[in-house]
């Protein structure tokens, strides 16, 4: 059944997502002058020039939102069918990350946060084939680059792009993999300053415009982020984490040791990303954002385990309050 999200086909979950991204979208960008004036403070290098890009083309830029969207949620997916993450096939990811990012991440500076969105997903993608004792030095290098990014465009993901190291360190990676992960994290920064500092800049004015950043207070509930139906939805997500681990931990052997390692990893993942985020003051709509479509990748485990009507049900929920969020 076409309605049942968890029991897609994949040509169904790709109209699923076509008409979330759609509807995102619109809603985005009709008041997109309003929705930048609400934003939380530019502390991020590229966050001005795309607040400014938003406000002189916001055709071009819906358009690239689109994309955006429709990019995140299929790398998504695609990571839980190539590493095998359900014991039995499930597009559910598809769906269930446009929901998030519909109920989640689109407020304020909408560019940037989805722009984290899709390095995310292509940080837990390469990263994925890193986790098997093999080898992977172009997609440690690749993940990395991917994470190290994402503070060009939020300054309170920088935080995770310096406690990597530190998780690098404390595993089982060869010493060459470490450099390789240290290297491709440091590249984006280094690459922008080296930028700024062609153009007459200091070079490390960038670097130190995203650490003020990241211990400066975001303000996201004086900017009414932080609404009924946002907090509802935080909390629904939250739920279905919960509920996702206990069924993952009650029959984890049902999963191949790579898939259990990757779970695991995920999990560690949320758990990080949440503790740094709520201790941090510079928490914004992408932080809130990740922790959720880590949370997508996972979700479709309890979805699968439920009948077709109670999924059915709890999913449209999920949409209803993510619609309300908007």
């Amino acid at each position: 059944m076409i309605l049942d999200v968890a029991r897609h086909k994949f040509y169904e979950g790709l109209i699923y997502l076509f008409l979330l991204a759609i509807l995102g979208v619109v809603c985005s960008f009709v008041g997109v002058g309003d929705n930048i004036a609400e934003a939380t403070a530019a502390s991020a290098p590229l966050q001005p020039i795309l607040r400014d890009f938003m406000l002189e083309h916001p055709v071009i830029a819906s358009i690239i939102a689109l994309v955006l969207i429709m990019a995140t949620s299929l790398r998504l997916t695609r990571t839980t069918i190539i590493h095998s993450l359900f014991s039995t096939g499930s597009l559910a990811t598809m769906s269930l990350s446009a929901v998030v990012i519909l109920g989640i991440g689109l407020h304020g500076n909408i560019l940037s946060t989805l722009a984290i969105g899709y390095l995310l997903a292509e940080t837990i993608n390469r990263i994925c084939y890193c986790v098997s004792p093999e080898p992977q030095l172009h997609y440690m290098f690749t993940a990395h680059m991917a994470l190290g990014a994402m503070p060009l465009f939020d300054s309170s993901m920088l935080a995770p792009a310096l406690l990597a190291p530190l998780i690098i360190l404390v595993s089982n990676k060869k010493p060459r993999e470490i450099v390789v992960a240290i290297i491709g994290l440091l590249l984006p920064t280094f690459t922008y300053c080296y930028i700024n500092w062609c153009l007459g800049f200091g070079f490390i004015d960038v670097t130190l415009d995203m650490w003020y950043g990241m211990i400066t207070p975001s303000g996201l509930a004086d900017v009414n982020y932080l609404t009924l139906p946002r907090l509802i939805m935080l909390g629904a997500v939250l739920f279905v984490q919960i509920c996702t681990s206990l069924i993952f931990h009650n029959d984890r052997l049902s999963l191949s040791l790579t898939s259990r390692q990757i779970w695991m990893m995920l999990q560690l993942f949320v758990a990080l990303l949440t503790i740094c985020f709520v201790l941090l003051p510079s928490t914004s709509p992408a932080s809130f954002m990740c922790i959720g479509l880590c949370i997508s990748i996972m979700a479709p485990l309890l979805f699968n385990r439920i009948e077709g009507v109670a999924s059915m049900i709890a999913f449209y929920a999920l949409l209803g309050i993510a619609i309300w969020a908007i």
